[in-house]
């Protein structure tokens, strides 16, 4: 009989694309979670001569990267389409060469308009045709029961990706013989080889095996008659059945994607996701700032967004093993409500110890909520709209990301610091309030494990 049980995570061909996974998210949303160096860089005008960003307003600069936002996550509806129906490796090889184009075309840029067609909008396409197909590829990939854990190995490799990337750009912008246009191709030529495993990787899981055939019989002539009869009627079955395929497939798929989307846990699940993520990177994108404008030293401040994502790492990749046994849906509430509540102590922070242990401790909190999201979607959908419902649940934080980022420079330019704060804060915790909601649609026990 052949094997339709789920996928195991204990053959090669499934680590490697875990591993491709990680490492394509360490190119895509890692690079993306050190925009908060971009950010300082073209607001200070320390990239190079020519650049007609300076002393811009920070509001301003920040549309940069909520534009990248917005397509990184507005694109993944419609991407988690494409991959059910064709595959990821179309969608992510094409997502790895418009990544490092777009790299190589914001070393030439030198007006507004022109970083935000190469930084916003290319980058952002980009990055969602690379990410959010082998995200779903892992979930489809890996055993339920391991499926979280998995999550948070991939997501880990964004948080790496936010360690290594303003550390490497800071140097390099250090370099009086580089500057920001060879900065930022040597980083484009990085990123080609580590584009390779994501792209030899991303294929669909093999069809299980077909049952093994049976060995000959021996009939009389009768009933060798009758069977040939028979054999006959089978095959023209088949031939019938072959004539039109597509048009079941489909009928078969907006079945099931009627089904999904009539689950009061889907819907409460995307609500949810939306109001987090309307406060959630504003600590991200205006750590840097804020060190520098409270007075700490400009290499502290840099690595603020390091020491974030260094922390997010191990808040990515543990809450994940737990949510295996504990629910994963149990773990991201608590996730948003721990960081919400880190949120609005940010202001509270004057020294350089309470900097630091504040920026770990929100990085590691967040980190909960970005790798266990694509697990609770995963865990509402079934197996045929599994990029469905990741694609949809992050293309639910589309629009409340991108506004999150100039909301908070406006934010800060008109009431201060404490503002962005309390608006982080109190959207995280909305966020985790209406996470509960999808968690008792799931099941109405309390102390379930979901």
């Amino acid at each position: 009989m052949a094997n339709t049980g789920p996928p195991t995570q204990s053959n090669a061909r499934t680590w490697m694309i875990i591993v491709g996974a990680s490492t394509s998210l360490f190119c895509t949303v890692g690079f993306m979670n050190s925009f908060g160096v971009f950010q300082e860089i073209y607001v200070a005008d320390k990239a190079h001569k020519g650049l007609y960003l300076a002393h811009g307003n920070p509001s301003t600069v920040a549309w940069l990267g909520a534009v990248a936002i917005l397509f990184l996550f507005g694109i993944s509806p419609a991407a988690g389409v494409l991959m059910d129906i064709f595959g990821p490796k179309l969608l992510t090889c094409t997502g790895a060469i418009g990544m490092v184009f777009s790299i190589m075309m914001i070393s030439l840029c030198r007006v507004f308009w022109q970083f935000l067609l190469a930084q916003g909008v290319l980058l952002g396409i980009s990055m969602s045709l690379v990410s959010w197909p082998m995200l779903a590829l892992v979930a489809k990939s890996v055993n339920p029961k391991n499926r979280a854990a998995a999550m948070g190995i991939v997501l880990g490799g964004s948080s790496l990706g936010g360690i290594i990337w303003p550390i490497a750009i800071d140097q390099m912008l250090k370099n009086p013989s580089l500057g920001f246009p060879w900065t930022m191709r040597i980083v484009g030529f990085i990123m080609i080889p580590l584009f390779v495993l994501p792209c030899a990787v991303a294929s669909a899981p093999p069809p299980p095996p077909a049952p093994a055939a049976t060995g000959p019989i021996a009939t009389s002539d009768s009933e060798t008659e009758v069977s040939t009869r028979e054999d006959h009627v089978e095959r023209g079955k088949q031939d019938a059945e072959k004539q039109a395929p597509v048009t079941q497939k489909t009928v078969d798929l907006k079945e099931e994607r009627r089904k999904l989307f009539k689950k009061p846990a889907m819907w409460f699940l995307c609500l949810a996701l939306f109001f987090t993520y309307f406060g959630m990177f504003g600590p991200f994108f205006y750590i840097t700032t804020y060190a520098i404008a409270k007075g700490f030293s400009s290499t502290l401040a840099f690595y603020t967004i390091s020491i974030v994502n260094g922390a997010s790492f191990f808040g990515r990749v543990i809450p994940g093993v737990l949510a295996d046994k504990y629910g994963k849906f149990n773990l991201i509430i608590l996730s948003n409500l721990l960081a919400g509540i880190i949120a609005m102590c940010w202001t509270k922070v004057t020294s350089v110890a309470g900097l630091v242990i504040w920026s770990a401790a929100y990085g590691f909190t967040s980190g909960g909520i970005l790798s266990l999201q694509q697990a609770c979607a995963a865990e509402v959908s079934g197996p045929h709209t599994m990029g469905l419902a990741i694609g949809s649940v992050v293309g639910a934080t589309a629009l409340s990301a991108m506004a999150n980022i100039p909301i908070s420079g406006a934010l800060v330019l008109k009431h201060g610091w404490i503002s962005i704060s309390m608006f982080s804060g109190s959207t995280l915790l909305l966020g985790a309030a209406l996470l509960i909601f999808a968690r008792l649609a799931l099941n109405p026990r309390v102390f379930a494990i979901v």
